[in-house]
């Protein structure tokens, strides 16, 4: 099985993440297997004081895992950002993967643009590998540009990644 990596890339208030939350929805009722990275720019904390995982991290633990019968999490140090490629690992039995940020990644991207939020557009700024454009209204661009509501356009298209990635 071929894993396809898409990236969502824009502005912060765009509406990203509720794009690919609709996408996973419908790609999951599918059938298919999907996987999210969502790119954080700011230190985050998953734990919170008083959780044992919380105590174990903080008592100096370089890595925590936490397992249960139908999740795991792994909580861990690093000296640098885990690069893209090395996270790819993770997802080596889904179809699809959407991964919100990385807008300098290699992978096939969706700029996702709003009038009102948008300072301009990345694929216009040179950033390489949009495939396609969701926006509020169409543009002239060198990609299709569909709008939110279309999205079954937006799932077959997504869908055709993976037909040209397993040919």
């Amino acid at each position: 099985m071929k894993t396809v990596f898409v990236g969502f890339i824009g502005n912060s208030g765009v509406g990203k993440t509720t794009l690919i939350e609709k996408l996973i929805k419908v790609f999951a009722s599918k059938g298919y297997r999907v996987g999210a990275v969502k790119h954080d720019a700011h230190k985050f904390e998953i734990d919170y004081p008083g959780k044992d995982s919380y105590r174990m991290k903080h008592a100096g633990a370089w890595r925590v895992v936490l397992s249960s019968e139908d999740k795991l999490a792994i909580i861990e140090n690093r000296e640098k950002e885990k690069p893209l490629d090395e996270m790819r690992k993770l997802f080596y039995d889904c179809d699809f993967v959407f991964i919100e940020g990385y807008k300098l990644g290699d992978l096939p991207k969706v700029e996702v643009h709003r009038d009102e939020v948008s300072k301009d557009w990345y694929i216009k700024k040179g950033i390489k590998d949009i495939v396609l454009a969701v926006s509020d209204r169409i543009y002239d661009l060198p990609v299709p540009v569909f709008l939110f509501d279309e999205i079954n356009r937006i799932v077959f298209f997504v869908e055709s990644l993976k037909k040209n990635e397993d040919t």
